[in-house]
């Protein structure tokens, strides 16, 4: 998907909704598929609510690079209230990816995304829907990993469905929200972004 062999992805959101889980469960979706992850978060004393980053590095060689991640191929938005400038800094424009958890119509990509490609999955409505919902915020991790997976051609579904189990509580549940995100999972078509 990517032209380098080092894979880089920056997870954005806010405590609770899942981002550090969705970054430790893709790490182990790639590693069955044979390449070397690296997966780790970036956050403070905050509080649930309180923006998190997580990382996510693969390659099909051993990783050295033990830092963050500045310059990621793809930037997956479990909250697009949060600052777009912070979500988009460094992003690689020539094959950059953004993966929303928003409706088509949100506003976050009415202006100031041109260049990269863009794709939304309603990620909170499938999650609340199917009852994934923890001090009234919906659970998007599982959602937004089964986009993910299907975006970045990852793996096929059944390994991430593996990787569920025994890892995580309601399994099952979570498996069909992936499963709804891996298949509602949409290119936008707008002017302001690349169609392929």
């Amino acid at each position: 998907m990517f032209s380098e062999d080092l894979v880089e992805i920056r997870f954005h959101g806010r405590g609770g909704q899942g981002a550090v889980l969705a970054a430790t469960l893709a790490a182990e979706v790639v590693f069955r598929m044979g390449y070397y992850p690296q997966a780790f978060p970036f956050f403070g004393a905050e509080r649930r609510g309180a923006p998190v980053i997580a990382f996510l590095r693969y390659s099909s060689s051993f990783i050295m690079p033990r830092c963050r991640i500045y310059e990621p191929h793809c930037v997956v938005v479990f909250d697009p209230e949060l600052p777009k400038e912070a979500l988009l800094e460094g992003l690689k424009k020539e094959e950059g990816i953004i993966l929303v958890n928003a409706e088509n119509s949100h506003p976050f990509w009415s202006k100031g995304v041109k260049g990269y490609r863009l794709y939304t999955v309603d990620a909170s409505r499938i999650a609340a829907g199917a009852g994934l919902i923890s001090s009234g915020m919906p659970l998007v991790s599982s959602v937004m990993l089964g986009a993910l997976v299907k975006v970045l051609k990852i793996a096929p579904f059944h390994v991430l469905e593996d990787c569920f189990k025994g890892k995580i509580p309601q399994p099952e549940e979570n498996v069909h929200v992936a499963g709804r995100g891996f298949l509602e999972v949409k290119e936008v078509q707008s002017s302001d972004a690349i169609a392929r």
